[in-house]
């Protein structure tokens, strides 16, 4: 059997693989899940003012039920949720149910109206992990599920996943507001990517299974994006903007 240690390296390095947002949810929830977490979300805090747009811009990763998710953006229960309110003045981990003194009296009966339709989309418990960002951001990964079995090295082992996959998925945004910014198409990028590793047009078409004149044509355009003068330089660009690795 894997030890602790084992385990946990083998999440990070699925995380570290991941090149979406859904694929570190999914690395993240194979691990919970045994834990009775079947479920997670992962963001920065949003300011008391923010609305529902503003809200969803500080998600980073966002594996809970789509229609908890749209209840809870839709009625602003981030700004009386007590895990929430913990986050902000404490950044040890804890289980959901150490929040309730957070909540106020002011909005208690919201707050457990919440904590009851929570459970109608089976999250009766849960994990949390706050954490600060490199730029200085409060943020937290939260798991949640129907009930929650935590042995006494799973908390820190949870910790350290979770952070590492805050970081892995900023490291998407990053880079995907980076691609936004040079105009390269997905496409493009992979193409460059596998021109990066030595293979010719030809080579790229069969692993892609396109064309070579369009494996070509997505070099050339990408080439042209990123102002090169000739592939090398194209492919110097993208790995200077983190495109590709």
């Amino acid at each position: 059997m894997a030890s602790t240690l084992d385990q946990t390296l083998e999440i990070i390095a699925r995380i570290d693989r991941a090149v979406t947002p859904e694929e570190i949810c999914d690395g993240l929830t194979s691990f919970t899940a045994r834990f009775g977490l079947g479920s997670m979300i992962a963001g920065t805090m949003p300011s008391p003012t923010d609305r529902r747009r503003q809200q969803e811009q500080h998600l980073l990763l966002s594996g809970f039920p789509d229609g908890w998710m749209d209840r809870y953006l839709s009625q602003n229960y981030v700004h009386i949720d007590p895990v929430i309110r913990r986050i902000q003045s404490d950044l040890a981990p804890f289980e959901w149910s150490q929040a309730l003194p957070y909540i106020s009296s002011r909005t208690a009966s919201v707050a457990h109206r919440m904590f009851g339709e929570a459970r109608e989309h089976r999250l009766a418990t849960g994990f949390a992990v706050p954490l600060i960002t490199p730029d200085g951001a409060i943020a937290a990964i939260s798991f949640g599920g129907e009930r929650l079995e935590l042995p006494p090295e799973a908390p820190g082992m949870i910790s350290m996943i979770g952070s590492y996959a805050i970081g892995r998925a900023i490291e998407l945004r990053s880079r995907e507001a980076r691609r936004r910014d040079a105009g390269l198409t997905p496409r493009e990028i992979e193409c460059l990517k596998w021109a990066a590793d030595g293979k010719t047009e030809w080579e790229i078409s069969v692993i892609l299974t396109i064309s070579e004149h369009t494996a070509d044509k997505h070099l050339a355009n990408a080439q042209r994006k990123l102002r090169a003068a000739n592939r090398a330089q194209a492919i110097a660009n993208a790995m200077r903007l983190g495109l590709i690795l």
